[in-house]
């Protein structure tokens, strides 16, 4: 499977917005963990509500897998996107099963990713579980 187009060849903005859509539909929705090796540099810089982690690429496929469980195929409407310089600000509307309840699951993120190259570098992320600001 190609990965995302080359800076070189095309602009931040398109290649901001060309990973943001791949970690959406490929990661989370298909599924796709090895997807992670062509969006994000190794290794990866995450801050969360949990705190800021440095994570190879192989440690946070073994995170994902676990977090997919919470949030099985998903899919995931981009609200909102900006880009500006090296980073995409997103608000983004997921919704999928819960595969320990059984039942649908809505998370609202609000998102920061630093685009390194043809890669996620980083990424500021919050979740807003049982939350729609999409409406």
């Amino acid at each position: 499977m190609p990965g995302p187009p080359s800076t070189t060849l095309r602009g931040v903005d398109d290649v901001a917005r060309s990973l943001l859509r791949a970690w959406w539909d490929q990661v989370w929705h298909a599924g796709e963990l090895d997807a992670v090796d062509d969006l994000l540099t190794d290794p990866f810089v995450r801050h969360t509500s949990a705190g800021s982690e440095t994570i190879s690429r192989a440690a946070y496929k073994a995170k994902l897998a676990t977090s997919q469980r919470l949030l099985y195929r998903p899919t995931t409407t981009i609200d909102d996107e900006v880009v500006a310089g090296d980073r995409i600000w997103a608000r983004s509307t997921s919704e999928g099963l819960n595969l320990d309840t059984e039942r649908v699951t809505t998370i609202t993120w609000l998102t920061v990713h630093r685009v390194e190259g043809d890669r996620f570098a980083e990424a500021w992320i919050a979740a807003l579980t049982g939350v729609r600001w999409d409406r």
